[in-house]
């Protein structure tokens, strides 16, 4: 993941579509640590909280693991589109003093 991004998780899998197709999944997720009082149980699988979740389908691939890989690559390239966009929002919502609560 690009520095400055630590604070998300993007994870890649692939869904056999048949004959060599594949949908390339992938999350998005809210990096955060499993700890005392975090609320998480870590034991029983519990993931951080999901942001975002994308499909490319028809996509092919000789193998499972180079779908996955594509589906963690698109799901970085949108990571990094979402932020840019909530950066920009920021940036607006200063510059033109506008309260965060009208903007939606």
């Amino acid at each position: 993941m690009k520095p400055g991004l630590e604070f998300l998780v993007v994870r890649g899998f692939a869904v056999r579509e048949g004959r060599g197709k594949w949908a390339c999944c992938f999350e998005i997720r809210l990096a955060a640590q499993c700890g005392e009082g975090c609320g998480a149980d870590c034991a029983a699988g519990s993931d951080e909280p999901l942001l975002y979740r994308g499909e490319l389908h028809g996509r092919q691939f000789d193998c499972e693991l180079a779908a996955a890989d594509a589906a963690r690559a698109a799901g970085e390239r949108e990571a990094l589109l979402r932020v840019d966009s909530l950066k920009a929002l920021i940036i607006a919502q200063h510059r033109l003093r506008v309260p965060p609560s009208l903007v939606t």
